[in-house]
């Protein structure tokens, strides 16, 4: 499966001032995973939508965005991250003056879509189902490289693990698979360098995706003078399991 470069994906535009671009799913051999990069012009929005087979997690990698979940209406920044129960409407829209990008993530590769009818929304941030980063704080996962966890049981999630590791120069984390889940891991921010089944120098660069395969070996370090910020997605509740090796 492997590396998917930025500027290699399929790009589809689903909505006026709006382009999504495939990051994992079918189209890049996943059997297990459907991510998606939306990016938003200034006053663009997705349709409001429900999906009736697997939940839909959504998280801000850059600017302004107001989601529509359930009832609520709200505003969320760069960090934050909803997960939209299977069944639970939801939507987003561009809330600043520059570009947004938004990544949704389901843990299959056939996510049924229907659009709905919005309902009178109520301009506040629901009880569940929203992670804050403003709230939250990192830990340390590994010597040099921090932690947060975004998206799991306690948001709500069925079968979603997103977090985010914030890595320094010099900062690892050790090699090792997981015997029966895919994981994808997404650039954020600067470069990174990866181990991939025999291979051990691979890099990665912001806006590139790695997905790694059920069983198969790899990890990743900071070979670089800055720091580098890594998505990591699974299609399973946290913790992962996880088997360390060499």
């Amino acid at each position: 499966m492997g590396i998917n470069r930025r500027d290699e994906n399929t790009i589809y535009k689903p909505f006026d001032g709006v382009t999504q671009t495939v990051l994992t799913g079918k189209e890049t051999g996943s059997k297990m995973l459907s991510v998606n990069q939306y990016e938003l012009d200034p006053n663009s929005k997705s349709d409001y939508y429900e999906i009736s087979n697997v939940e839909e997690s959504l998280f801000v990698s850059d600017g302004q965005v107001e989601f529509r979940l359930g009832n609520n209406i709200f505003n969320a920044s760069k960090g934050d991250a909803i997960t939209a129960k299977k069944g639970q409407p939801h939507g987003f829209a561009n809330a600043g003056k520059t570009n947004a990008i938004v990544l949704t993530v389901s843990p299959n590769i056939k996510v049924e879509s229907s659009v709905v009818q919005e309902p009178e929304f109520v301009h506040e941030t629901p009880n569940e189902g929203y992670f804050d980063r403003s709230k939250n704080e990192p830990y340390e996962f590994t010597p040099g490289v921090m932690r947060y966890d975004m998206v799991g049981d306690f948001l709500g999630a069925e079968s979603t693990c997103i977090s985010e590791l914030i890595c320094d120069p010099n900062g690892i984390a050790p090699n090792h698979y997981h015997p029966k889940h895919e994981e994808s891991m997404y650039c954020l921010e600067g470069k990174l360098n990866f181990s991939y089944a025999e291979e051990d120098d691979i890099i990665l660069s912001q806006g590139d995706m790695f997905t790694c395969e059920v069983a198969v070996r790899h990890g990743f370090y900071n070979g670089h003078k800055t720091t580098g910020r890594l998505l990591a997605i699974h299609s399973v509740l946290n913790p992962p399991p996880r088997i360390d090796v060499d």
